[in-house]
This record gives C-alpha cells, structure tokens and sequence, in this order.
C-alpha cells in the first residue's frame, strides 16, 4: 500500500478564529455565520454542482486532528471538492471525516462522489454544528488552482466547522471563491479589506 504523506493543503494553515473576533462586511458574516445547509443556500442561487477533487484515506493537519480528538497519525478520510453555481467555481470545501465517524448509518458520509456532504449532514436527524470558527487567507494559499482568474494575491474568506452526526464528529471547511459574491452580494460589502 502507498504510503500517503499529506501535501500542504490549505497551507499555511489558515488562521481560525471565533466569528465574533473577524471584521468581515455583515454580508459576509451571514454566510460565515448561517447555521443552515450550505448546499440549500447555494442551490437559491443557479445549478449547483459538486466537482471533487481529492479523496483519500489520511492523517488530518495537527489542527484538525486536535479539533477532532484523534490521536497523532491516527487516519480520516479526507475529501476536497469545488462547488459550481452555472459553471462557476463558487467555494472550495475540504471535510475531515475520522474513520470512526463512518460506521453505523453515518457510512454512506465516506461515499458522496459527486453529491454533497452538506445535503447528507442536514437529512434526518440532521448534524449539529457543534462550533464555527472563520478566516481571510490569500487565494495563494489554496491547495488546488480553482477554474477562472483568480489573482494569488486576492483575499478569501472561509469557515470551518465541526459537525456531530450522530454523536460523531467530523470538520467541514468551506472557502468562499469571489464569483460567490458577485452573484449574491453589492460589490462594495465582499471587499475583505472593508
């Protein structure tokens, strides 16, 4: 079996931090805050499609796995995918799901292929966000070039969350891409530097 040796994804590792400690734009913040089914919101806004990226059984970043209460070197299974309304890459979303997360009733969450985890998460009974934390990173910083111009030097915000499915713990990290804002906010409000 190949060894795998995690690559810097999402790296540096952005820097988490409470909701309440960012000065987002208040357009941001409701989506950096929403607690309902991103999916759902997207889908308001054009055809929603699920491009995945990567998939593959691995050790978390030590944050995650700290977050998660996985000892070190212990395994998750690790799923990036770009979410598309009309075409258009409109968020990168990487889950760390530990394997112990993926038994029971919660082992179709390892089997998503193509649909969304954020659909599944909020079927019945619907995960329950258990924390949230946001950022601003650079564009840079994303581990896989997203479709479109996309200048390195541009600001993204994002937001990580750790869901309890069943009683079992898994992090969702979603990175808002511009085209986002500019289908569903003023241009002024998705400046991260205002």
């Amino acid at each position: 079996m190949k060894r795998f040796t995690p690559g810097p994804i999402l790296a540096p590792a952005p820097r988490w931090r409470p909701l309440a400690q960012l000065a987002a734009p208040a357009a941001v913040t409701d989506w950096l805050a929403d607690s309902g089914s991103l999916t759902h919101r997207l889908k308001k806004h054009g055809r929603f499609v699920v491009t995945p990226l990567r998939q593959q059984v691995a050790p978390p970043r030590p944050d995650e796995a700290r977050l998660l209460g996985l000892r070190p070197r212990r395994a998750a299974l690790i799923r990036e995918v770009i979410l598309s309304l009309d075409g258009e890459p409109v968020v990168f979303a990487r889950s760390v799901l530990p394997l112990r997360s993926l038994s029971g009733a919660n082992r179709v969450l390892g089997h998503m292929a193509r649909r969304s985890l954020g659909a599944e998460l909020f079927r019945r009974p619907p995960a329950r966000r258990a924390a949230v934390w946001g950022t601003c990173m650079p564009a840079s910083a994303l581990p896989h070039p997203v479709p479109g111009d996309l200048p390195s030097d541009s600001l993204l915000w994002g937001r990580q969350s750790l869901f309890l499915k069943r009683r079992k713990p898994l992090l969702v990290a979603e990175i808002f891409l511009p085209h986002l804002w500019t289908i569903t906010l003023p241009p002024a409000a998705s400046d991260p530097r205002r």
